[in-house]
């Protein structure tokens, strides 16, 4: 019989091994037990447990648009940029052709394609991002923050500055000086919930829409504070203007108000509000599982016309994996795209990192 022989390369024998060879002894133990991988997992994993906190200090990381287009990777530092800090800012964007829906939101739905894909699809509003015209009014901050996701805000029209402000920062703080307040808040569930009347059956703003009006509900019970296994901060939730009528138990109600009034005070100290400049035509990038934003302050006198996208957590993830195989690809030939597809993302990173 004729003999077949393959060649496999070493590296990704070696990326394997840990997982599935037979340790000679005791320190060569698998990294995984009986069940196998514990899940999915992500290439930004190690980004993820190693983050910093960070303050009003914070120098946001800035990227050119044009050049994130050109280049996968000024993409991957980007993306990389997105679990840490978890705030970019992206300049020149491109100007819209006009103020009409369909324009304003076009430079960002185009940008956000060619760098992650399509943002998510609402459930009722004809285009994948939302457009909000704010006409002309005096400076006006506020503490309403929201945390859906991963959020793309393109400034259309309109020069402002705004604030942003790390969930995980604020919740280390607690967990440090307020160890009871952080332990209910990571652990009592509130409810956030809200009727959106805004739009019409045919996807347009019920303002600019003659169709009948096509109403959906909102509601997410769970804790400000969500925690992995290994007690990280997975994600902070946080709107004033969603807060919903939680029942909270009656023994809990008091301590767990005064928790989270304490934790909202600490959303508007100084120390931890970064505030930044955000030009027209640019948009500000953010993680929402970690990062809150407050309103804008927008000038008396200036037009101001936002975008507003949002894109999955999982299609991040994999953008991300994509341009790092490319980049393992083009650094290491050998390891072409038969080697690095089709991996676990645990035996994938020691192959592209």
């Amino acid at each position: 019989a004729n003999a077949v022989t393959e060649e496999y390369p070493s590296a990704w024998l070696h990326a394997f091994a840990p997982y599935v060879g037979s340790p000679l002894n005791q320190k060569a133990k698998p990294r995984i037990n009986g069940s196998g991988l514990p899940g999915t997992g992500s290439l930004l994993d190690e980004l993820y447990k190693n983050r910093k906190p960070w303050d009003a200090s914070l120098v946001m990381p800035r990227f050119n648009g044009q050049e994130l287009l050109q280049d996968e990777s000024k993409q991957i530092e980007f993306l990389e940029a997105m679990m840490d800090p978890g705030v970019a800012v992206v300049t020149d964007v491109g100007k819209p052709k006009s103020f009409e829906h369909l324009d304003c939101g076009q430079p960002l739905e185009d940008f956000m394609f060619d760098i992650l894909g399509r943002a998510n699809q609402h459930p009722v509003r004809g285009t994948r991002f939302g457009v909000i015209h704010t006409k002309p009014r005096a400076a006006e901050a506020s503490s309403d923050y929201d945390v859906t996701n991963l959020q793309f805000m393109y400034q259309a029209r309109g020069s402002v500055t705004s604030k942003v402000c790390d969930g995980l920062a604020l919740a280390e703080h607690l967990r440090e000086h307020h160890p009871k307040d952080f332990e209910m808040l990571s652990r009592i569930n509130m409810t956030h919930s809200s009727r959106n009347n805004i739009y019409a059956k045919d996807g347009y703003y019920r303002a600019e829409s003659n169709d009948q009006g096509f109403s959906f509900e909102l509601v997410h019970t769970h804790p400000v504070f969500t925690l992995d296994e290994d007690g990280h901060l997975l994600k902070v939730v946080q709107s004033e203007t969603k807060r919903g009528v939680s029942a909270l138990p009656f023994d809990s109600y008091e301590p767990y108000m005064n928790a989270y009034k304490r934790f909202t005070s600490l959303c508007e100290e100084p120390k931890f509000k970064c505030n930044f400049e955000w030009p027209e035509h640019s948009m500000v990038v953010m993680n929402n599982w970690r990062v809150l934003h407050g309103r804008a302050e927008v000038s008396a006198g200036m037009p101001r016309t936002m975008v507003f996208a949002y894109v999955m957590k999982t299609i991040y993830e994999n953008r991300h994996r994509l341009l790092k195989q490319r980049q393992a690809e083009h650094k290491k030939p050998e390891l072409n795209e038969r080697w690095l597809t089709r991996l676990p993302n645990q035996v994938l990173t020691s192959l592209v990192n």
